[in-house]
C-alpha cells in the first residue's frame, strides 16, 4: 500500500492532572523524531490548540472537570473528523463510554501500561499512512453514500456497558428491528451453523451464537444489505458473504487456540466478518470499473488487490478499512481489515487480530477453493516467523478444516 510521505505526527494528550502530563512528556520524549507531542489541561484548551493547528491523534482522559473526555471527542469529531480519537477510561466510566461509542476510535482501559499506550498510538499513525492516501479519499468521494453505523449496534453496546444487561435484554433489542431479526434467524437456522433444532426467537439466537457473534452479525448484515444490489459479471456478493462468515469463524478459532482474551477473540471475529467489505462497496458503487478489475485479474492471473491498484490506485482492503475507521471501530479491527493481505505493512510485530484474519482468510480459500490463484491465497510465512508463530500454521490449518466442515 502506498503511504503518505513520512512526516511527524502531531499527538495531543489531554488530562487535568498535570503530573500525568509531565509523565507523558518524559516517557514519550524519545519519540520526538517522528511525533510532535502537545499537551492540554482540559477540553477547552485542547480545542483551542486544534483549531489553531489540527492534530493527527487526540489522547484524552475521560473524567475531567468542565468538559469531559466524552464531550471532547464528540466535539473533535465534528470540528476535526480526520483526527484519530483515543479515550483513556476506567470501568466506572461505562455510562460515558456508551455516550461516545461512535466518536471514539479506541478505548484504553485504566490502569494501563505505558507501553500499551505507545503501541496504540503507533498503530493509529501507521493506519493514517494507509487511510489518508489522497487516492483513497478521492475514490471514496466517488462512492455512493457510505452506510452509517447501525443504531442497533449502539443500543447493544450501550446494554453491554451496563452491569445489569442480560441475554434476554440483548435479544429484545434485536427483536425491536424486525428486518435484522429476520436476517439473524435466517442465518442461524441455515446449514452454515448446522443446528439440530430450529431457533425461532432472538433471545435463543443470542444464547446460541453469543453476544459477540450477534454484535458482529448486526454490523456485517447491515453493511452487506446496504450494498446488496451488485451487478458485476463474475462477482458474487453471496460468495463474498460466505467467505466472510467462514473467515470470521476461523479467525475466532485461531485466537482461542492462542489463548487470547475475550475482547481479542471478539475483535478477530468482527474483523474476519468485515475484511472484504471493501470489495462489495466498490462493486456496488462502481460496477463497470469493478467488472474491468475482475476481468483484469482473471485474464492476467493477478491477485485481485493488484488489479484493484491498477484500476483504482488503491485496494478493497483500504476502502473497507476507511469505512470502519469512520465508524470508530477499534484500531485493531481497522488494522486487520486494512492489512489482511499484507500484514508486514502494518508494522505490528505481535500476535493480533490482524494475524488471525490474514491466516484465516487464506486458509479458508485454500481449503474451499484449491484451484484459486496461489498468490491470492498465500500466507506470509516470513511475517509469522517474525512473530515466532510459523510452527503453529499446521495446527491452525487442521482447526480451520474442522471448523469449516462443522459450519457448512
Amino acid at each position: 500500500m502506498t503511504a503518505i510521505p513520512n512526516q511527524k505526527k502531531r499527538v495531543l494528550f489531554v488530562d487535568d492532572e498535570t503530573m500525568l502530563l509531565d509523565l507523558y512528556k518524559l516517557v514519550f520524549e524519545d519519540e520526538s523524531d517522528h511525533w510532535e507531542i502537545c499537551f492540554a489541561p482540559g477540553g477547552k484548551e485542547a480545542l483551542a490548540l486544534m483549531d489553531a493547528a489540527p492534530m493527527d491523534v487526540l489522547v484524552s482522559d475521560m473524567r475531567m472537570p468542565g468538559m469531559s473526555g466524552a464531550e471532547l471527542v464528540q466535539e473533535v469529531m465534528k470540528r476535526h473528523p480526520k483526527t484519530s480519537r483515543l479515550i483513556m477510561s476506567g470501568y466506572a466510566d461505562s455510562e460515558q463510554i456508551a455516550q461516545c461509542l461512535g466518536a471514539t476510535h479506541q478505548f484504553i482501559a485504566k490502569p494501563f501500561e505505558l507501553q500499551i499506550l505507545r503501541g496504540t498510538i503507533s498503530r493509529v499513525c501507521s493506519l493514517d499512512s494507509c487511510l489518508l492516501d489522497e487516492r483513497l479519499t478521492s475514490l471514496v468521494a466517488q462512492l455512493r453514500s457510505l452506510p452509517s453505523l447501525p443504531s442497533l449496534y449502539f443500543r447493544i453496546m450501550d446494554a453491554l456497558a451496563s452491569p445489569d444487561s442480560s441475554l434476554e435484554q440483548i435479544g429484545s433489542i434485536i427483536a425491536s428491528d424486525p428486518s435484522m431479526t429476520a436476517k439473524i434467524l435466517q442465518l442461524v437456522n441455515s446449514a452454515f451453523f448446522g443446528i439440530a433444532r430450529r431457533i425461532s426467537n432472538p433471545v435463543e439466537a443470542v444464547q446460541f451464537l453469543g453476544v459477540g457473534r450477534v454484535r458482529s452479525l448486526v454490523l456485517s448484515l447491515h453493511v452487506f444489505s446496504c450494498f446488496d444490489e451488485v451487478r458485476v459479471k463474475n462477482f458474487s456478493i453471496e460468495r463474498v458473504w460466505k467467505h466472510s462468515l467462514s473467515t470470521g469463524l476461523v479467525a475466532q478459532k485461531i485466537a482461542r487456540m492462542q489463548k487470547a482474551d475475550r475482547a481479542f477473540v471478539d475483535e478477530a471475529y468482527v474483523a474476519g466478518m468485515l475484511h472484504d467489505i471493501g470489495k462489495v462497496m466498490l462493486a456496488a458503487s462502481l460496477p463497470d470499473l469493478y467488472e474491468k478489475t475482475v476481468n483484469l485479474a482473471a485474464n492476467e492471473k493477478l491477485p485481485l488487490g493488484e488489479a484493484e491498484r491498477e484500476i483504482f490506485g488503491v485496494t478493497h482492503a483500504q476502502v473497507g478499512a476507511y469505512l470502519l475507521g469512520l465508524w470508530g471501530l477499534p484500531i485493531t479491527i481497522v488494522e486487520a481489515v486494512a492489512f489482511h493481505h499484507e500484514p508486514q505493512m502494518s508494522g505490528v510485530k505481535t500476535f493480533s487480530p490482524l494475524t488471525t484474519v490474514h491466516v484465516a482468510r487464506a486458509l479458508e480459500r485454500q481449503l474451499r477453493e484449491p484451484e484459486a490463484n496461489a498468490t491470492e491465497v498465500a500466507i506470509d510465512t516470513e511475517y509469522l516467523s517474525e512473530l515466532d508463530l510459523e510452527d503453529r500454521l499446521e495446527d491452525w490449518r487442521d482447526a480451520a478444516e474442522e471448523t469449516l466442515s462443522e459450519n457448512g
